[in-house]
């Protein structure tokens, strides 16, 4: 320690010490400088480089603990010299483990301090880890206790970054003529005719298509299998009639329905009905259109996505008893998620089961609430009841 009360000696040994500590740390500090001005360049073309800590060791190997921290030279001044070539082999070394899995992808393994701060990340998550966590964790365990015990086993990679190699570039030199004339000469289907269309419908060419169904077989499409087959066995002569089937299309309401729309629903309540109004109102929400090769043969009608009440549900006459009401009735429901959805039926009408069936509840019955559209002789009940489907 330096103090005033020190002698001229004292005083010069303190300041020689000094000037001594400070040319070290200027020695050092300049190394480091020079080190960090020139960069250390690496170069892949040495095959297998060889790191000699020599000269470390031999400050080190006869010297005592207690002159161990006494040294002239730093560690850092040491294993200056030596660090560029201990780099370029621990990069020699690594890529070596470097490999690609079956997709081309560059792989290497995990170092052990790479291995350990997964293990510590996951371990310090709350909550129960998922399957594939648990496995994942479980071999990053197992791979470091192999480590440790200098075991060889089953390598866990990494993705590296790796440089991806550009592909060749492709000149018209490298075309087959042969080859461009024969694919040039192959006849091509249109997807409409194609038979991927046959498997998902013609997505394409149909506006607010919401479901394609190619099971259904209704007792029209049974009909007219029969006649089919009865004028081949009255014409044995002539071409066989061709016909095959096709699925029946659930899109939102279009212009091009609405007459044969107006058709079924004055077929199926009373006269005069007009839904046109009902493409100004949302009806991609609001309306369920069914139709077999452009013939409609089911409809449903919500009045508004706000109000929420079906107005029409209505089925063409022989594709009754086929699943097209519940069909069409699913739909609207999923197309309004979330909200309460009435509607009023007529007392006898066998809608009601398809209605129950749905989770639809009886609020209120109403008598005489159809006597100013139904026919006088209709045989359906003017009484109506009011159904409610709530959603909690």
């Amino acid at each position: 320690m330096y103090t005033d009360d020190s002698d001229d000696g004292s005083d010069d040994y303190v300041e020689s010490g000094k000037a001594a500590s400070k040319s070290r740390h200027h020695h050092r500090s300049k190394h480091k400088r020079r080190k960090t001005e020139q960069g250390v360049e690496f170069s892949t073309e040495a095959p297998h480089p060889v790191v000699s800590f020599q000269p470390l060791l031999d400050q080190v190997e006869h010297l005592p603990d207690d002159e161990l921290f006494q040294l002239e030279n730093s560690f850092e001044d040491v294993i200056g010299d030596s660090l560029p070539e201990y780099i370029l082999a621990r990069k020699d070394q690594i890529a070596k483990d470097v490999d690609r899995d079956d997709f081309g992808v560059l792989l290497r393994r995990l170092t052990r301090a790479e291995i350990t701060s997964l293990i510590n990340d996951r371990s310090d998550q709350v909550g129960v880890l998922s399957v594939p966590e648990a496995i994942v964790l479980r071999k990053l365990k197992l791979e470091r206790e192999r480590r440790r015990a200098a075991l060889r086993g089953t390598n866990i990679s990494a993705t590296s970054d790796g440089v991806v190699e550009g592909l060749v570039e492709f000149t018209d030199t490298q075309l087959n003529t042969e080859t461009v004339e024969a694919l040039g000469n192959i006849r091509k289907t249109s997807y409409g005719s194609s038979f991927i269309s046959r498997l998902y419908g013609n997505h394409a060419r149909t506006p607010g298509l919401m479901h394609v169904d190619w099971d259904t077989n209704t007792p029209w499409m049974n009909l007219m299998e029969d006649i089919r087959e009865y004028y081949q066995l009255l014409h044995p002569n002539r071409d066989p009639v061709v016909e095959t089937r096709s699925a029946i299309m659930y899109t939102s309401l279009q212009p091009s329905h609405l007459p044969q729309v107006h058709d079924i629903l004055s077929r199926s309540f009373w006269q005069g009905i007009d839904v046109s109004d009902s493409l100004d109102y949302s009806p991609e929400k609001c309306t369920v259109v069914a139709s077999y090769n452009k013939m409609v043969v089911g409809v449903a009608i919500m009045s508004s996505p706000r109000e929420t009440y079906i107005t029409y549900l209505a089925v063409k006459h022989g594709w009754n008893s086929s699943n097209i009401a519940t069909t069409m009735l699913y739909l609207l429901i999923t197309l309004n998620p979330g909200k309460d959805i009435t509607l009023h039926v007529s007392a006898n009408n066998p809608a009601m089961l398809l209605y129950n069936r749905f989770g639809f509840k009886s609020e209120e019955f109403i008598a005489g609430f159809y006597d100013a559209y139904l026919d006088p002789e209709s045989r359906a009940s003017k009484n109506a009841v009011r159904l409610r489907l709530r959603h909690h």
